[in-house]
């Protein structure tokens, strides 16, 4: 069963916020303006290499970002109605494991200072600049 996303990622697919191109194009300029291709391989093999160390170790760390965890989560009760006879049915979700990610504290900090500044612009999330829409 999947979670939802806290941000609306269709409003910002739709405000062109969030596109695949862009983010290969932008990464292909950080790489000294390899072409596009070159790019996506570049990304394509670092997502392989985090899972294969989530695979085998359950933790992979992101230089200079942070850290992917495994993290096994306790069994708990789910509620679940039932129609008909039964009612209500109660069932148990087994321990299972859920992906985090724990960033380093002076990225976090980093952002959470960036919320501090004084005026508008340090007030605003930046997808309601692009969604022209207050989010809070």
């Amino acid at each position: 069963m999947g979670t939802k996303i806290p941000i609306d990622v269709k409003a910002l697919k739709r405000a062109g916020a969030v596109n695949p191109d862009a983010f290969f194009q932008l990464l292909s300029e950080q790489c000294n303006y390899i072409s596009k291709k070159q790019a996506q391989d570049f990304y394509m093999g670092l997502v392989r290499t985090v899972t294969k160390a989530l695979r085998e170790k359950g933790v992979c760390q992101l230089p200079h970002m942070g850290y992917f965890a495994l993290v096994k989560r306790a069994p708990k009760a789910s509620g679940v109605m039932g129609t008909g006879v039964a009612g209500a049915i109660r069932g148990m979700v087994g321990e299972r494991y859920t992906l985090i990610f724990y960033p380093n504290y002076t990225w976090r900090d980093y952002f959470a200072k960036l919320g501090q500044q004084n005026g508008r612009e340090g007030r605003l999330d930046p997808r309601e600049k692009v969604l022209g829409q207050d989010l809070g």
